[in-house]
């Protein structure tokens, strides 16, 4: 445990070493809570890319939200009021350069996936500007959006509540997911910022971020395995395990089937495959040739190199640490 030094005295670096000692412990809950979220995403674009794009737009909305409190300190950010305060708001705009700089996709790609999303109804282009902006309720009813927004809401409080059980600081779940809702545009535009980072150093290394969210599948077990049959826990000790094959080691047990992975994410089965045996030949996964399931590479070697970085891993855990310090300063400050 990190103790506490006084209220409201939480730094991103304590999260990010509670994460590092409990690796094995804590990460395949985020992970877990990451894959909820991309596999929501993807079944409602049928691409993480073009969800990616929408991300963008989606948090320009919440800002401008939050900037009204600029006017007026008692504005309600809610989730309850979210629908309320888009309908009043000036929808910002962004332009096709700026996406492309924000998400690492590349700038023609970023062009089509726009074209698309406008044709079915998710953004609308703003002539006067003549950039582009967040449309949901063109294409997304209220209530199916509330939906989403619920259930976006219950998987991120079930990490940040791993956390706080971690930290021993006395709340439950329901008063962590109660305080998203209350202050619910600034907690979810600080969430797709770290989001967009995230989404954009895997972009940069996979070109292909449909592939991240296939990995994702074989990570969540792996982890899974190493702590509880190894006893291993901290990240510098995962990666020892990590770099050093072993023909004995039955984590390689811990595999999917290209069925299972389709099941799970909403990817075509035929897509799953094709994107499966991409990640083969990158390095990140290897394929049992008897039973055709695939399981994480726990061989180093130049390709997997490509992928495995120790700096990506780090990356991810100062992205979100700093979000998840925002959050838990917030509910100790309000709650306790």
């Amino acid at each position: 445990m990190i103790p506490l030094r006084k209220k409201n005295d939480l730094s991103p670096s304590d999260i990010s070493e509670l994460l590092k000692i409990h690796y094995t412990d804590l990460m395949p809950a985020f992970y877990e809570s990451q894959s909820l979220f991309l596999c929501n995403i993807y079944k409602r674009h049928r691409s993480i890319e073009a969800a990616n794009i929408v991300l963008c737009f989606a948090r320009n909305i919440h800002l401008e939200i939050i900037r009204q409190r600029e006017k007026d300190l008692n504005f309600n950010i809610s989730s309850e009021k979210f629908w309320e305060n888009f309908s009043k708001i000036d929808k910002p705009s962004a332009k096709i350069s700026s996406i492309t700089e924000i998400t690492g996709i590349p700038k023609e790609t970023v062009r089509r996936k726009i074209k698309n999303l406008l044709d079915a109804g998710y953004l609308a282009k703003d002539e006067k500007s003549k950039g582009y902006y967040w449309n949901p309720l063109s294409k997304e009813k209220k209530n199916e959006y509330s939906k989403i927004i619920e259930y976006d809401t219950k998987n991120l409080s079930k990490f940040i509540y791993k956390i706080v059980n971690y930290l021993q600081i006395n709340l439950d779940n329901k008063i962590v997911e109660d305080e998203i809702h209350a202050q619910f545009s600034f907690y979810w535009y600080h969430y797709l910022t770290c989001q967009l980072a995230w989404l954009k150093l895997w972009q940069l290394k996979l070109k292909d971020n449909d592939l991240l969210l296939i990995a994702l599948q074989t990570t969540i077990p792996t982890l899974q395995y190493i702590n509880k049959n190894m006893g291993i826990k901290k990240i510098d000790d995962v990666f020892k395990v990590i770099g050093k094959f072993d023909e004995k080691d039955k984590s390689q047990n811990c595999s999917v089937s290209a069925t299972s992975v389709c099941e799970i994410t909403g990817i075509p089965r035929a897509t799953c495959i094709r994107k499966l045996e991409k990640l083969v030949n990158l390095g990140f996964l290897t394929r049992a040739i008897k039973t055709k399931r695939y399981s994480m590479n726990k061989a180093l070697d130049r390709r997997t190199n490509g992928i495995l970085f120790r700096e990506s891993f780090s990356f991810t855990i100062k992205n979100f640490s700093e979000y998840v310090a925002i959050i838990i300063n917030s509910l100790i400050q309000n709650k306790l």
